[in-house]
């Protein structure tokens, strides 16, 4: 993924072809100009306003009372970005900005953008003290606060939606596992998928106390209370448990020190029964392979940013599962996500 712009008219395409203001220069200034925006708008209530109908400026600024002036303006530079659009005096939403910004839209998609704009903005807003000073806090283990974390949780409800029937396919025991430990499990979409799969599972999720009422009630909704059950640890301070057929390390690990990603694999190790599979998804990171993407530097920004870590590449992941005496590893690249399987001898 390559970030580049495109001309709207002929004499921007002039501007950009004759090199006057470089790309380089010009991109962070329109994707500072477009968050912040958004940011704006999604705070002011403006996308769920215009969803519901046409309005002209004065009609929405008395609707979120606030200026007029600056509703104006605003509005203008969402039109710019490609997000509202006017007829005549009256602005409506762009058919991307319903998917992305209302309720009306791709709830996965709304909340990535969500918590993406709002709580992961705010870190990196704060990233050259982080550099400066290499003290970073880890969002899990004390959210900024509860709004944050429930963005959050909203976005991992719904994230693994698209990649579950593909990662259950992929994931393959030599007999149906009984017991599962689905570690730093969150909303527990996979914990439920594998227990809808495998009629005789019973599944734990080792969560935070700020995650497990959240997840008891997305459990419930889905009448698995019976078979999954939240257990309220913390994963690098208490035990795990142990004779468990598969233990899950979901997206955990790019939020993880190296050093704390050791303990956890050793962790896993000792919660697995002989014969006991690991499976683990995490970011594809290419390593010294080849040149990184923007969105696989991007991303690897945003973990730094929010928890003091990055995304780890396979050869690093594949050594740290050795060091633990796991054999028979596997791995998978699905687009920009790397799925990993070990298994306990």
């Amino acid at each position: 993924m390559k970030l580049t712009l495109g001309a709207d008219n002929l004499l921007e395409a002039a501007v950009l072809q004759a090199g006057v203001i470089p790309q380089a220069a010009l991109l962070p200034v329109l994707s500072m100009g477009l968050s912040q925006a958004a940011i704006a708008a999604i705070r002011l209530n403006v996308f769920e306003h215009l969803h519901q109908q046409t309005m002209t400026v004065a009609e929405l600024a008395a609707a979120i009372n606030a200026d007029e002036f600056g509703v104006q303006v605003l509005l203008e530079s969402l039109e710019g970005f490609g997000l509202v659009q006017r007829q005549h005096e009256r602005y409506q939403l762009t058919q991307d900005a319903i998917q992305y910004f209302t309720d009306a839209g791709d709830r996965s998609r709304k909340n990535f953008v969500y918590f993406f704009l709002s709580d992961v903005s705010r870190n990196l807003a704060q990233l050259e003290d982080k550099i400066r000073t290499g003290k970073q806090s880890n969002f899990h283990f004390a959210p900024p606060s509860s709004d944050c974390w429930a963005n959050y949780l909203s976005f991992l409800e719904t994230y693994p939606q698209r990649s579950l029937p593909k990662l259950m396919k992929w994931a393959k025991f030599a007999r149906p596992p009984q017991r599962l430990l689905d570690v730093a499990g969150g909303p527990a979409q996979y914990s439920i998928a594998f227990c809808q799969k495998y009629p005789n599972l019973q599944a734990d999720i080792l969560e935070l106390p700020q995650t497990v009422e959240y997840g008891t009630t997305v459990v419930e909704k889905v009448g698995l209370s019976d078979r999954i059950q939240y257990i309220t640890e913390n994963l690098l301070e208490d035990e795990w448990g142990s004779n468990y057929n598969v233990v899950l390390l979901f997206n955990i690990l790019h939020n993880l020190s190296a050093e704390q990603c050791q303990v956890a694999i050793h962790k896993a190790f000792q919660a697995l029964r002989p014969d006991g599979t690991l499976l683990s998804q995490e970011p594809f990171h290419p390593g010294n392979t080849r040149k990184l993407t923007a969105f696989e530097g991007f991303i690897s920004l945003v973990y730094f940013a929010m928890s003091g870590a990055r995304t780890w590449s396979k050869s690093t992941l594949q050594q740290w599962l050795n060091q633990a005496s796991f054999i028979k590893l596997r791995f998978s690249q699905r687009q920009m996500v790397l799925l990993i399987a070990a298994t306990k001898p």
